[in-house]
């Protein structure tokens, strides 16, 4: 039986095997892309989290979503103009509660460094679209390859998708994509080697739709969803993950 037809007829079995996925962390209650972020979704049971990556100028890994600190921490710069340690010594805490003044933008090694071990695992995306971040990544995470389960990669940029892909052969890579030609994307997946395809919540869903990954031999997740209902209906198509910015709700919804 096709797997989209066993998801119609037994709505709740897929649900109980998809991924959840912290956007960010908990981001939905403490600061983005911070340690106390990953910790606080540790805590409370995601199965993985997401985190966004950017070269800085001394060619080090800074976690935050933006290429400019100015939302999280109030303070104008680049991330590509500046070093890790002047990206660190600013305050990315304190806009979302006072009770993380002082929580700093961390570096890739810190935010590794709280995944526990287990089934956990990080999904690294790539925000730029200079592929200039793959290699200083791939070196990074060389004394990984021990822990390849823990770890994947994801991005928006084709370009950066298949060089990840050719420079880190050991970790599945998925191609992030909001609404755009699905066969197109397949085929360019199929090309590239990827493993999987991280659609945006605004695709017109179906089980058709997640038939068509499926055949083509990809897995299958989506972002950003924070509503109960939208976690079930997506949950029950028999998607492999669901991202969200609050776990403890995704989790209780597929239950």
């Amino acid at each position: 039986m096709k797997r989209w037809l066993l998801a119609l007829l037994l709505p709740f079995a897929p649900a109980q095997a998809v991924e959840v996925i912290a956007h960010r962390g908990y981001s939905a209650l403490a600061p983005e892309n911070t340690v106390a972020a990953f910790h606080l979704a540790w805590k409370k049971g995601a199965d993985s989290c997401e985190l966004d990556l950017y070269l800085t100028a001394d060619q080090e890994i800074a976690v935050l979503h933006d290429a400019n600190t100015q939302r999280t921490t109030g303070v104008a710069k680049l991330v590509k103009e500046s070093t890790l340690a002047e990206l660190q010594a600013l305050d990315a805490g304190s806009w979302k509660s006072p009770d993380f003044t002082g929580e700093p933008i961390p570096s890739l090694a810190q935010a590794l460094a709280t995944l526990p071990e287990g089934p956990h695992r990080f999904f690294l995306e790539i925000k730029d679209k200079d592929p200039a971040l793959v290699p200083v990544l791939a070196r990074k995470l060389e004394t990984w390859k021990p822990r390849a389960r823990q770890l994947c990669v994801i991005a928006f940029d084709r370009t950066v998708a298949r060089e990840t892909k050719r420079a880190l052969p050991w970790l599945p890579v998925y191609r992030l994509s909001a609404p755009a030609d699905l066969a197109a994307l397949i085929q360019d997946a199929q090309a590239d080697g990827l493993d999987g395809l991280d659609l945006s919540l605004q695709w017109p869903w179906s089980p058709a739709m997640v038939e068509q990954i499926r055949q083509a031999g990809l897995g299958v997740y989506v972002w950003t969803v924070n509503q109960p209902a939208d976690v079930q209906r997506l949950a029950a198509l028999g998607i492999d993950g669901i991202t969200t910015d609050d776990p403890v709700m995704a989790r209780a919804a597929v239950r």
